[in-house]
């Protein structure tokens, strides 16, 4: 993905952008999650610092994504998985929100309709 430097003010300032983050007490960030807009969808990405995988950030995360994209209006969101992944697929079966799947090249792209989103968060 090259230097971070490169593109995060970029990244973060694109019109319609949501973005997440967990902090440490020290003010350490250790998780950032995003939606960026694509027409009628909104793509989402995920990243959780090694040390602090397995510890539910990245569900809690995906969880504030999905209702962000519920209040956003989207039709859906999509990311990807990256071959090797094994993390986003386990946070995807755990969550109640059914998801189409595509693979294509080792990537896989999933997407989850908001409205489907909305009903397992009981946000309508």
């Amino acid at each position: 993905m090259g230097d971070p430097r490169s593109y995060l003010r970029t990244l973060l300032a694109r019109p319609g952008s949501v973005h997440l983050a967990v902090r440490r007490t020290s003010g350490d960030i250790v998780a950032v999650a995003h939606l960026m807009p694509d027409r009628q969808n909104a793509e989402a990405a995920l990243l959780v610092e090694d040390d602090w995988q397995n510890s539910g950030l990245g569900s809690r995360l995906l969880r504030g994504l999905g209702a962000q994209a519920v209040r956003g209006g989207w039709k859906e969101v999509y990311g990807l998985i990256l071959p090797g992944d094994e993390r986003i697929p386990a946070i995807l079966r755990h969550a109640s929100v059914p998801v189409r799947r595509l693979s294509e090249e080792g990537v896989t792209t999933v997407w989850a309709e908001t409205d489907r989103i909305a009903t397992a968060l009981r946000l309508r």
